[in-house]
């Protein structure tokens, strides 16, 4: 039995048109009402260095990097906002030696051990094996990372390499300033 028989051409048009708009309704309903619904966001774990010297990682729906405000301030409180309000941290020294094949008795000077740029990761002392912060070491060794207070450790290098081998320092940092930290590299050298 033909549904349409009884009516014409013009009919049968529209009432193909009228079912057509309502599939397209109902697909753009149900397609916008799911992506109203917001979901958990994952950033990634890069870290961007602020115009303070400090590091910050992505947060916010968006993923975006938000730096502290410029600090106005030296009363030593509690920071100023943004993701790291923190006025305390870490602040160091990457080294690698030994630089000369043989010690010398006086040392030489000139075999000193010398400041590696590197990459250096500092994770929470109860929870080594996950990262909250990396901050890259410039040409003189130096790096600086804004933390809350709390016991930390420290690792410089790429673990994958065989040398240079650093080893793991342990630093607290207090609830204001930065607690020095000086990462010892073993370059292999003998």
């Amino acid at each position: 039995m033909n549904t349409f028989a009884g009516f014409n051409s013009a009919g049968k048009t529209v009432v193909v048109v009228a079912a057509v708009a309502l599939v397209g309704a109902g697909i753009f309903y149900f397609s916008t009402k799911q992506a109203a619904v917001p979901g958990p966001v994952a950033c990634t774990a890069d870290a961007m260095q602020c115009p303070d010297g400090s590091y910050v990682g992505r947060t916010g729906p968006n993923c975006e990097f938000v730096c502290p405000p410029a600090a106005t301030s030296t009363s030593g409180g509690g920071g100023g906002g943004g993701i790291a309000p923190y006025n305390s941290g870490i602040k160091g020294t990457v080294m690698a030696g030994p630089t000369c094949p043989v010690m010398r008795d006086p040392p030489d000077p000139a075999c000193a051990d010398r400041p590696l740029q590197t990459t250096v990761s500092v994770a929470r002392a109860s929870d080594p094996a996950r990262t909250v912060a990396t901050a890259q070491s410039d040409s003189k060794g130096i790096f600086q990372l804004s933390l809350p207070p709390g016991d930390y450790v420290v690792t410089a290098g790429n673990p994958q390499a065989m040398l240079p081998r650093c080893n793991e320092a342990s630093v607290t940092v207090g609830p204001a300033g930065y607690s020095a930290v000086t990462v010892s590299c073993d370059t292999g050298i003998r």
